[in-house]
């Protein structure tokens, strides 16, 4: 073979190399982005029992923000809003949990649970917990507590990331009962956690199915001033 072919040869087994690489990375990147990380949701105002629904704020009066807690269930958030998703007019909205995912496994901390009682294992299992907010449009005043709700059950849900396969477990006595956490997963990714009554009566927190639809419920701090009407 000539010199010339030779380096023709090469040149194509380099650029077939590149090209099979390419390919490797776009597929590892489908295989993370499972079904179901978008999700589809509507803004709805309710009162706390969230059994009545109540006047909506008009649109340009709030905005939604989507920080993370790292490192624990409860608290102030410590991770950025990677979403920043858009309400549309009749208050549906959707986010994708991919977008923005590198960041928030960057961003992951050791667990460090504020509650006593909880423990996670393995011990270096990091977790994250999305704390939906509804602030002012023009502040960072909240207009009302956010939380993921069963648009069927009405029951109050947590959405939790998990680095790999862990479990979330403790008990305390408050002076409503009873309550422990027996959350498990079998693998790294997003679970839902919601509260269900024991046989004995506590209240257990476990990973549940995730909700065929799930409303971000929030419940306003301030009386609620009339939903400004639409232009025609």
């Amino acid at each position: 073979m000539t010199r010339r072919g030779f380096e023709v040869v090469r040149a194509v087994l380099a650029a077939v190399a590149l090209a099979a690489v390419a390919a490797c990375s776009k597929a590892d990147r489908e295989a993370d982005h499972r079904p179901g990380r978008v999700i589809h949701s509507k803004v709805v105002f309710l009162s706390e029992d969230l059994q009545t629904e109540r006047e909506p704020l008009p649109l340009g009066a709030f905005r939604l923000w989507f920080p993370y807690i790292a490192g624990d269930l409860y608290g102030s958030p410590t991770v950025a809003d990677y979403l920043q998703p858009v309400i549309r007019e009749d208050y549906t909205f959707e986010i994708d949990l991919d977008r923005g995912h590198d960041g928030l496994v960057a961003s992951l901390q050791p667990t460090e649970f504020s509650l006593p009682h909880l423990k996670i294992d393995p011990p270096d299992a990091r977790i994250a917990r999305m704390t939906p907010q509804a602030l002012e449009a023009d502040g960072i005043e909240q207009v009302g507590v956010a939380q993921w709700v069963d648009a069927s059950s009405m029951e109050p849900l947590m959405l939790v990331y998990i680095d790999r396969p862990a479990a979330i477990t403790g008990s305390m006595t408050t002076s409503g009962g009873v309550v422990r956490y027996d959350v498990r997963a079998d693998a790294p990714g997003y679970i839902w956690i919601g509260g269900r009554e024991g046989p004995d009566g506590a209240c257990i927190y476990v990973a549940r199915d995730a909700p065929e639809s799930v409303i971000l419920a929030v419940t306003p701090k301030e009386p609620l001033q009339p939903k400004e009407p639409r232009q025609p």
